[in-house]
This record gives C-alpha cells, structure tokens and sequence, in this order.
C-alpha cells in the first residue's frame, strides 16, 4: 500500500530532481511557513492534503499543491513567475499522470488557480488541486496480531 507519507516522499523526490524547483514542504495549509521570509530559495512546492476516499485496493488522496516564488518589488518578474509556477503544476502533473511509476497515479484533470500576494508574502504563482490514485491493500495487509 502507498500511504499519504510515501505520496509526499515521492513529490519530494520529484522536487529534487526538478531543475527549477528549489524547496518542497507538506503541512496543513494553516501551517505554511512564511515563504517570503524563511529562505532565499525560491520556488517553493507546498503540498497540503484536503481529503481521501479508500476503495478496496486504491486510496484516492486529494491535495493542494502550491507552487509560488518572491515577487520582485517592482514586480517585473510577475509573468515570468506565473508562467514558471504553471510550468512546473504542469510538469508535476504529466509525471505523476503519464509517469513510469505504478504505484501513484491521477485521477481526473486537476484545477490550477493563479495566486497573487499570497498570505502577504509577496510572491506569487498557482495552486493545483489534484487527486492522487495510490496503491490500496487487502484485508491481509492489515497490521493485526493474530
């Protein structure tokens, strides 16, 4: 079985091979970090989770994943932002989707959602929500003393 750690692990590892992506983190939405301030490394994938439906051998986990980066103060690098951010959902979706690992894949067509300011933080980008397909399990790969 895939669990929801083993989905963030594998979004993680897909962020470090990305050539464009610089930081990945997971946590509730309430607890992003203050992206702005925390580091210089930018962009920055946030995956939060928002819901799950089990099956009998899949689990479906529904999540937000942010990709956003610093806005200039002039604001010149807005488009380039938005183009990049939309660039790499994409791409993290075509992997995810079309990719050679069968124990995650999508199910549907996400929604992307522009963001501008977000939280204040002067940056900017997108936010996708996508639902994930994992791996599920039988009654025999329940963890029970016999």
């Amino acid at each position: 079985m895939t669990s929801y750690i083993k989905l963030l692990d594998k979004i993680e590892a897909f962020c470090d091979a990305h050539y464009q992506i610089q930081r990945f983190g997971g946590e509730f939405r309430e607890q992003m970090p203050n992206i702005s301030t925390e580091s210089e490394k930018y962009p920055i994938v946030f995956v939060t989770p928002n819901s799950s439906t089990p099956y009998y051998d899949t689990v479906q986990i529904q999540c937000d994943v942010y990709c956003v980066d610093i806005i200039q103060k002039d604001r010149a690098n807005l488009n380039t932002i938005v183009s990049d951010c939309h660039l790499i959902l994409t791409d993290l979706f075509g992997y995810f989707s079309q990719g050679d690992d069968l124990s995650i894949g999508v199910l549907g067509t996400p929604s992307i959602t522009p963001l501008n300011n977000l939280d204040m933080d002067y940056v900017a980008g997108w936010v996708m929500s996508i639902t994930f397909e994992l791996d599920g399990y039988c009654v025999d790969a329940i963890p029970l003393n016999n």
